[in-house]
Protein backbone atom coordinates (compact mmCIF):
# COMPACT_ATOMS: atom_id res chain seq x y z
CA UNK A 1 0.00 0.00 0.00
CA UNK A 2 2.95 2.52 1.09
CA UNK A 3 4.52 1.86 -3.10
CA UNK A 4 0.78 2.80 -4.31
CA UNK A 5 0.52 5.67 -2.22
CA UNK A 6 4.17 7.05 -3.17
CA UNK A 7 3.48 6.92 -6.89
CA UNK A 8 0.27 8.88 -6.19
CA UNK A 9 2.19 11.75 -4.81
CA UNK A 10 1.85 14.67 -4.60
CA UNK A 11 -2.51 14.13 -4.40
CA UNK A 12 -2.20 10.89 -3.20
CA UNK A 13 -2.86 11.68 0.49
CA UNK A 14 -4.79 14.30 -0.48
CA UNK A 15 -8.19 12.52 0.86
CA UNK A 16 -6.79 10.63 3.70
CA UNK A 17 -5.30 14.17 5.13
CA UNK A 18 -8.77 15.94 4.64
CA UNK A 19 -10.51 12.52 6.72
CA UNK A 20 -8.03 12.97 8.82
CA UNK A 21 -8.56 16.92 9.24
CA UNK A 22 -12.34 16.78 9.33
CA UNK A 23 -12.54 13.88 11.94
CA UNK A 24 -10.56 16.15 14.43
CA UNK A 25 -12.70 19.10 13.63
CA UNK A 26 -15.71 17.27 14.21
CA UNK A 27 -14.49 15.21 17.23
CA UNK A 28 -12.02 17.26 19.17
CA UNK A 29 -13.48 17.91 22.96
CA UNK A 30 -12.81 21.69 23.21
CA UNK A 31 -14.89 24.04 21.09
CA UNK A 32 -11.68 26.29 20.91
CA UNK A 33 -9.27 23.85 19.85
CA UNK A 34 -6.83 24.60 22.57
CA UNK A 35 -6.27 27.93 21.22
CA UNK A 36 -5.08 26.63 18.17
CA UNK A 37 -6.98 28.07 14.78
CA UNK A 38 -7.68 24.23 13.45
CA UNK A 39 -8.78 25.85 9.80
CA UNK A 40 -4.77 27.85 9.68
CA UNK A 41 -3.32 24.67 10.82
CA UNK A 42 -5.17 22.27 8.24
CA UNK A 43 -4.31 25.29 5.58
CA UNK A 44 -0.60 25.50 6.10
CA UNK A 45 -0.02 21.14 6.35
CA UNK A 46 -1.97 21.00 2.74
CA UNK A 47 0.65 23.41 1.15
CA UNK A 48 3.65 20.07 2.47
CA UNK A 49 1.32 17.56 0.97
CA UNK A 50 3.29 18.06 -2.17
CA UNK A 51 6.47 16.60 -0.52
CA UNK A 52 4.71 13.42 0.87
CA UNK A 53 5.70 10.22 -1.37
CA UNK A 54 5.03 7.16 1.11
CA UNK A 55 3.60 6.43 4.13
CA UNK A 56 6.37 7.23 6.21
CA UNK A 57 6.47 10.78 5.78
CA UNK A 58 2.79 10.75 5.93
CA UNK A 59 2.47 9.70 9.04
CA UNK A 60 5.12 12.34 10.13
CA UNK A 61 3.18 15.33 8.42
CA UNK A 62 0.27 14.46 10.29
CA UNK A 63 1.83 13.40 13.62
CA UNK A 64 3.48 17.51 13.38
CA UNK A 65 -0.34 18.95 12.80
CA UNK A 66 -1.59 16.66 15.48
CA UNK A 67 1.08 17.91 17.93
CA UNK A 68 -0.01 21.39 17.43
CA UNK A 69 -2.98 20.53 19.34
CA UNK A 70 -0.54 19.78 22.48
CA UNK A 71 -2.68 16.92 24.38
CA UNK A 72 -3.08 13.64 25.12
CA UNK A 73 -4.71 10.42 23.32
CA UNK A 74 -4.15 12.00 19.83
CA UNK A 75 -2.28 10.01 16.97
CA UNK A 76 -2.07 8.43 13.38
CA UNK A 77 -1.47 5.04 12.71
CA UNK A 78 -0.65 3.78 9.84
CA UNK A 79 -2.18 0.21 8.24
CA UNK A 80 -0.92 -2.95 9.65
CA UNK A 81 2.04 -4.31 7.83
CA UNK A 82 2.98 -0.98 6.64
CA UNK A 83 6.54 0.09 7.00
CA UNK A 84 5.91 3.43 8.70
CA UNK A 85 5.29 1.52 11.65
CA UNK A 86 8.52 2.45 13.64
CA UNK A 87 9.88 -0.06 16.16
CA UNK A 88 12.06 0.10 18.97
CA UNK A 89 14.40 -2.83 20.43
CA UNK A 90 12.07 -4.24 22.98
CA UNK A 91 13.62 -2.20 25.76
CA UNK A 92 12.73 0.84 27.57
CA UNK A 93 14.89 3.57 28.51
CA UNK A 94 15.20 6.50 31.08
CA UNK A 95 17.49 9.39 31.84
CA UNK A 96 18.87 8.02 35.22
CA UNK A 97 21.45 10.32 36.59
CA UNK A 98 21.59 12.20 33.54
CA UNK A 99 22.39 9.51 31.16
CA UNK A 100 19.50 7.25 28.84
CA UNK A 101 19.76 3.78 30.78
CA UNK A 102 17.67 0.50 30.40
CA UNK A 103 15.22 0.57 33.01
CA UNK A 104 13.29 -2.35 31.54
CA UNK A 105 14.40 -5.14 28.50
CA UNK A 106 12.07 -7.69 27.38
CA UNK A 107 13.50 -11.29 27.42
CA UNK A 108 11.72 -11.75 24.52
CA UNK A 109 13.51 -9.15 22.63
CA UNK A 110 17.00 -9.89 20.53
CA UNK A 111 18.49 -6.84 22.49
CA UNK A 112 18.01 -9.55 26.04
CA UNK A 113 19.88 -12.10 24.09
CA UNK A 114 22.74 -9.93 23.12
CA UNK A 115 23.07 -9.01 26.80
CA UNK A 116 21.03 -5.45 27.17
CA UNK A 117 20.25 -5.78 31.04
CA UNK A 118 18.30 -2.64 33.23
CA UNK A 119 20.79 -0.15 34.16
CA UNK A 120 23.14 -0.67 31.42
CA UNK A 121 23.71 3.27 29.96
CA UNK A 122 23.14 3.78 26.43
CA UNK A 123 26.23 5.88 24.38
CA UNK A 124 24.11 7.60 22.51
CA UNK A 125 20.41 9.15 21.85
CA UNK A 126 17.91 7.00 22.60
CA UNK A 127 15.50 8.33 19.52
CA UNK A 128 17.89 6.62 17.48
CA UNK A 129 16.36 2.99 18.61
CA UNK A 130 13.08 3.36 16.56
CA UNK A 131 12.86 1.79 12.75
CA UNK A 132 11.45 -0.51 10.38
CA UNK A 133 10.69 -3.83 11.96
CA UNK A 134 13.53 -6.31 11.31
CA UNK A 135 16.03 -4.02 10.60
CA UNK A 136 19.13 -3.63 12.90
CA UNK A 137 20.68 -0.51 15.03
CA UNK A 138 24.42 -0.41 16.57
CA UNK A 139 24.09 0.18 20.20
CA UNK A 140 27.10 1.32 22.36
CA UNK A 141 26.36 0.76 26.00
CA UNK A 142 28.13 1.06 29.88
CA UNK A 143 27.73 -2.13 31.74
CA UNK A 144 26.36 -2.75 35.21
CA UNK A 145 30.19 -3.87 35.39
CA UNK A 146 31.89 -0.63 33.51
CA UNK A 147 32.22 -2.61 30.66
CA UNK A 148 32.10 -0.69 26.97
CA UNK A 149 29.66 -3.23 24.58
CA UNK A 150 29.27 -2.62 21.22
CA UNK A 151 25.95 -4.23 20.21
CA UNK A 152 24.28 -4.75 17.07
CA UNK A 153 20.32 -5.39 17.91
CA UNK A 154 17.30 -6.31 16.17
CA UNK A 155 14.43 -3.95 15.88
CA UNK A 156 11.30 -6.00 16.51
CA UNK A 157 7.14 -5.92 17.56
CA UNK A 158 6.56 -6.18 20.78
CA UNK A 159 3.31 -5.86 22.28
CA UNK A 160 2.04 -7.65 25.75
CA UNK A 161 -0.84 -7.97 27.57
CA UNK A 162 -1.80 -9.77 31.15
CA UNK A 163 -5.29 -10.87 31.51
CA UNK A 164 -6.72 -9.46 33.94
CA UNK A 165 -3.62 -7.29 34.92
CA UNK A 166 -4.60 -7.29 38.52
CA UNK A 167 -2.58 -9.08 41.11
CA UNK A 168 -2.01 -8.93 44.55
CA UNK A 169 -0.48 -10.68 47.62
CA UNK A 170 -0.36 -10.34 51.25
CA UNK A 171 2.86 -9.47 53.35
CA UNK A 172 3.59 -9.78 56.99
CA UNK A 173 6.75 -7.99 57.68
CA UNK A 174 6.54 -8.88 61.53
CA UNK A 175 3.81 -10.71 63.97
CA UNK A 176 0.74 -8.82 64.05
CA UNK A 177 1.53 -6.77 61.35
CA UNK A 178 -0.20 -7.59 57.73
CA UNK A 179 0.14 -5.63 54.65
CA UNK A 180 -1.79 -5.78 51.23
CA UNK A 181 -0.21 -5.05 47.72
CA UNK A 182 -2.36 -4.64 45.32
CA UNK A 183 -0.87 -3.64 41.43
CA UNK A 184 -3.48 -2.61 38.92
CA UNK A 185 -1.86 -2.45 35.15
CA UNK A 186 -5.17 -1.49 33.82
CA UNK A 187 -8.30 -0.74 34.59
CA UNK A 188 -10.77 -1.91 31.65
CA UNK A 189 -13.78 -4.15 31.11
CA UNK A 190 -14.07 -6.28 33.90
CA UNK A 191 -12.03 -4.23 36.71
CA UNK A 192 -15.22 -3.87 38.70
CA UNK A 193 -15.66 -7.38 39.81
CA UNK A 194 -11.45 -7.64 40.57
CA UNK A 195 -11.81 -4.53 42.63
CA UNK A 196 -13.87 -6.26 44.97
CA UNK A 197 -12.34 -9.52 44.77
CA UNK A 198 -8.75 -7.75 45.81
CA UNK A 199 -10.63 -6.08 48.76
CA UNK A 200 -12.60 -8.93 50.21
CA UNK A 201 -8.76 -10.43 49.64
CA UNK A 202 -7.30 -7.56 51.38
CA UNK A 203 -9.43 -6.22 53.59
CA UNK A 204 -8.40 -6.83 56.61
CA UNK A 205 -4.94 -5.75 56.28
CA UNK A 206 -3.03 -2.63 58.03
CA UNK A 207 -1.73 -0.86 55.48
CA UNK A 208 -2.18 -1.52 51.63
CA UNK A 209 0.15 -0.14 48.77
CA UNK A 210 -1.16 0.48 45.67
CA UNK A 211 1.30 -0.10 42.28
CA UNK A 212 -0.30 1.98 40.00
CA UNK A 213 3.28 2.47 38.18
CA UNK A 214 3.21 1.72 34.73
CA UNK A 215 -0.46 1.50 34.46
CA UNK A 216 -1.93 2.64 30.78
CA UNK A 217 -5.46 3.70 31.93
CA UNK A 218 -8.96 2.26 30.69
CA UNK A 219 -11.97 3.40 31.63
CA UNK A 220 -14.33 4.83 34.84
CA UNK A 221 -14.33 1.12 36.46
CA UNK A 222 -10.89 2.95 38.25
CA UNK A 223 -14.12 4.56 40.42
CA UNK A 224 -14.85 1.02 41.66
CA UNK A 225 -11.87 0.18 43.80
CA UNK A 226 -11.63 4.29 44.69
CA UNK A 227 -14.60 3.83 46.34
CA UNK A 228 -13.51 1.70 48.72
CA UNK A 229 -11.36 4.22 50.34
CA UNK A 230 -13.68 7.37 50.66
CA UNK A 231 -16.66 8.18 52.69
CA UNK A 232 -19.91 6.03 52.68
CA UNK A 233 -22.06 6.96 50.38
CA UNK A 234 -21.73 8.32 46.91
CA UNK A 235 -20.45 11.76 46.04
CA UNK A 236 -19.76 13.25 42.29
CA UNK A 237 -16.03 12.81 41.48
CA UNK A 238 -15.66 13.90 37.97
CA UNK A 239 -17.19 14.88 34.94
CA UNK A 240 -16.62 13.98 31.43
CA UNK A 241 -17.92 16.10 28.58
CA UNK A 242 -18.22 16.07 25.41
CA UNK A 243 -17.79 18.58 22.87
CA UNK A 244 -21.28 19.16 22.38
CA UNK A 245 -22.19 19.83 25.70
CA UNK A 246 -19.06 22.26 25.91
CA UNK A 247 -20.44 24.41 23.08
CA UNK A 248 -24.12 24.57 24.70
CA UNK A 249 -22.57 25.76 28.06
CA UNK A 250 -20.22 28.08 25.88
CA UNK A 251 -18.03 28.35 29.17
CA UNK A 252 -15.69 26.67 30.94
CA UNK A 253 -17.62 24.20 33.19
CA UNK A 254 -18.45 25.36 37.15
CA UNK A 255 -18.26 23.20 40.14
CA UNK A 256 -22.48 24.12 40.34
CA UNK A 257 -22.67 22.96 36.53
CA UNK A 258 -20.92 19.47 37.79
CA UNK A 259 -23.04 19.76 40.89
CA UNK A 260 -26.42 19.59 38.71
CA UNK A 261 -25.04 17.79 35.67
CA UNK A 262 -26.82 14.01 34.79
CA UNK A 263 -25.48 11.35 37.47
CA UNK A 264 -23.98 8.15 36.46
CA UNK A 265 -23.26 5.35 39.00
CA UNK A 266 -21.58 1.97 37.84
CA UNK A 267 -20.17 2.49 34.26
CA UNK A 268 -17.82 0.02 34.07
CA UNK A 269 -17.41 -0.61 30.92
CA UNK A 270 -16.25 1.25 27.49
CA UNK A 271 -19.54 0.75 26.63
CA UNK A 272 -21.51 2.14 29.06
CA UNK A 273 -19.09 5.12 29.36
CA UNK A 274 -20.33 6.43 26.06
CA UNK A 275 -23.71 5.56 25.76
CA UNK A 276 -23.78 7.27 29.02
CA UNK A 277 -22.35 10.24 27.77
CA UNK A 278 -24.30 9.75 24.32
CA UNK A 279 -27.82 9.65 25.92
CA UNK A 280 -26.99 12.95 27.90
CA UNK A 281 -26.56 15.00 25.59
CA UNK A 282 -22.52 14.87 25.92
CA UNK A 283 -22.07 15.18 29.45
CA UNK A 284 -22.10 12.37 32.56
CA UNK A 285 -21.13 13.14 36.38
CA UNK A 286 -19.59 10.26 37.06
CA UNK A 287 -20.22 9.51 40.91
CA UNK A 288 -18.36 6.79 43.76
CA UNK A 289 -20.27 3.68 44.27
CA UNK A 290 -21.92 3.39 47.47
CA UNK A 291 -20.71 -0.67 47.51
CA UNK A 292 -24.38 -2.00 49.13
CA UNK A 293 -22.86 -4.69 51.66
CA UNK A 294 -19.16 -3.96 51.01
CA UNK A 295 -16.81 -3.25 53.85
CA UNK A 296 -14.54 -0.08 53.03
CA UNK A 297 -10.85 0.58 54.03
CA UNK A 298 -9.68 2.47 56.78
CA UNK A 299 -6.46 1.21 57.26
CA UNK A 300 -3.71 3.54 55.93
CA UNK A 301 -2.95 3.84 51.83
CA UNK A 302 0.42 4.06 49.53
CA UNK A 303 0.05 4.76 46.13
CA UNK A 304 2.57 4.37 43.93
CA UNK A 305 2.53 6.64 40.58
CA UNK A 306 5.48 6.86 37.86
CA UNK A 307 5.84 8.00 34.58
CA UNK A 308 3.73 6.06 32.70
CA UNK A 309 0.86 6.08 35.26
CA UNK A 310 -1.84 6.89 32.25
CA UNK A 311 -5.15 8.19 31.51
CA UNK A 312 -7.70 6.35 33.80
CA UNK A 313 -4.47 5.46 35.94
CA UNK A 314 -4.26 9.12 36.49
CA UNK A 315 -8.21 9.79 37.11
CA UNK A 316 -7.93 7.05 39.72
CA UNK A 317 -4.74 8.51 41.14
CA UNK A 318 -6.66 12.21 41.70
CA UNK A 319 -10.00 11.12 42.95
CA UNK A 320 -7.52 9.15 45.70
CA UNK A 321 -5.97 12.74 46.31
CA UNK A 322 -9.41 14.28 46.52
CA UNK A 323 -11.11 11.98 48.73
CA UNK A 324 -8.80 9.29 50.66
CA UNK A 325 -6.36 9.66 52.94
CA UNK A 326 -3.92 8.00 50.68
CA UNK A 327 -0.05 8.87 50.11
CA UNK A 328 1.72 9.08 47.22
CA UNK A 329 5.12 7.96 46.37
CA UNK A 330 7.28 7.82 43.32
CA UNK A 331 7.71 10.49 40.29
CA UNK A 332 5.03 12.58 38.49
CA UNK A 333 2.54 10.82 36.43
CA UNK A 334 2.31 11.13 32.60
CA UNK A 335 -0.22 14.15 32.52
CA UNK A 336 -1.97 12.39 29.98
CA UNK A 337 -5.96 12.24 31.04
CA UNK A 338 -8.54 12.68 28.73
CA UNK A 339 -10.78 10.33 27.07
CA UNK A 340 -9.72 9.04 23.84
CA UNK A 341 -11.71 7.34 20.82
CA UNK A 342 -10.24 5.88 17.68
CA UNK A 343 -11.59 6.05 14.48
CA UNK A 344 -11.43 4.20 11.19
CA UNK A 345 -9.67 5.65 8.46
CA UNK A 346 -9.33 5.28 4.20
CA UNK A 347 -7.17 2.15 3.27
CA UNK A 348 -6.62 0.82 6.71
CA UNK A 349 -5.15 4.10 8.74
CA UNK A 350 -6.58 4.90 12.05
CA UNK A 351 -6.56 8.03 14.06
CA UNK A 352 -7.45 8.42 18.01
CA UNK A 353 -8.73 12.10 18.68
CA UNK A 354 -9.28 13.34 22.67
CA UNK A 355 -13.50 13.18 22.31
CA UNK A 356 -14.27 13.70 26.38
CA UNK A 357 -12.40 16.20 28.57
CA UNK A 358 -11.95 15.73 32.34
CA UNK A 359 -13.02 17.99 35.02
CA UNK A 360 -13.07 17.42 38.98
CA UNK A 361 -16.21 17.97 41.14
CA UNK A 362 -15.14 21.08 42.20
CA UNK A 363 -14.59 22.25 38.24
CA UNK A 364 -11.21 21.67 37.98
CA UNK A 365 -9.89 20.92 34.77
CA UNK A 366 -7.84 17.40 35.13
CA UNK A 367 -6.98 17.19 31.44
CA UNK A 368 -3.26 16.57 30.87
CA UNK A 369 -2.90 16.97 34.38
CA UNK A 370 0.02 15.15 35.68
CA UNK A 371 -0.19 13.80 39.62
CA UNK A 372 2.20 15.20 41.48
CA UNK A 373 3.32 13.06 44.62
CA UNK A 374 4.05 13.65 48.34
CA UNK A 375 7.05 11.74 48.27
CA UNK A 376 9.48 12.03 45.47
CA UNK A 377 11.78 8.94 45.03
CA UNK A 378 14.47 8.93 42.36
CA UNK A 379 15.87 5.64 41.26
CA UNK A 380 19.95 5.26 40.99
CA UNK A 381 21.55 3.39 38.45
CA UNK A 382 22.96 1.41 41.24
CA UNK A 383 19.19 0.48 41.74
CA UNK A 384 18.99 -0.82 38.90
CA UNK A 385 21.62 -2.77 38.52
CA UNK A 386 20.90 -4.32 41.76
CA UNK A 387 17.55 -5.19 40.94
CA UNK A 388 16.17 -2.79 44.06
CA UNK A 389 12.88 -1.50 43.95
CA UNK A 390 12.88 2.08 45.84
CA UNK A 391 9.79 2.54 45.41
CA UNK A 392 8.35 -0.52 47.10
CA UNK A 393 10.93 -0.62 49.74
CA UNK A 394 9.96 3.66 50.77
CA UNK A 395 5.90 2.09 50.75
CA UNK A 396 6.84 -0.72 53.06
CA UNK A 397 8.64 1.07 55.79
CA UNK A 398 5.92 3.79 55.84
CA UNK A 399 3.68 0.94 56.63
CA UNK A 400 5.51 -0.92 58.69
CA UNK A 401 7.80 1.96 60.83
Amino acid sequence: MGTAFGVEAPGGYRPLFEQVWTTVETNFYDPGFHGTDWAVVGQRYRGQLGSVADDAAFQALVARMLGELKVSHVAIAPPAGSGARARGIGARFERVEGAATAVEVSPLSDAWRQGLRPGDRLQGPADALAGPIGSRVDLNVRTCAGATRALRVARVGLSASESPGWRWSRYAPRKGLSLGYLRVDRFDDGAAELADRAMSDLGDTQGLILDLRRNSGGNTSALRLASYFMQPGERPVFALYARSYLQSLGRRPSAADIARGPKTIGAYTDAAVFEAIGAQHGAAVFHSDPLPGKTRYRSPVVVLIDGETASAGEGFAWAMRLYSGARFFGRDSAGALLSGETFELARGWSLTVPVHGLWAADGRDLGDRPMTPDRRIEWTRADLCSGRDPDLEAAIDALAP
